[in-house]
């Protein structure tokens, strides 16, 4: 079975357009910047997590769906 794994480079501003755009998976903390929801299963977003991914300012969202 494939596994979906996205992870935020280091190089991200926090700007938290990620979390603006895929709610669903992505929590925006202030002094942490985005992380992945826990026990949320990513795979039914995929499409809008590579949609944060192209418009992130930084290319810091990184995917293997």
């Amino acid at each position: 079975m494939k596994k979906s794994v996205v992870w935020f480079e280091e190089s991200c501003i926090k700007c938290a357009m990620c979390a603006e755009e895929v709610p669903e998976v992505i929590v925006f903390e202030a002094t942490a910047g985005p992380q992945l929801k826990e026990g949320v299963d990513i795979t039914p977003h995929s499409e809008k997590i590579k949609r944060a991914a192209q418009f992130c300012p930084k290319d810091s969202i990184k995917h293997h769906l």
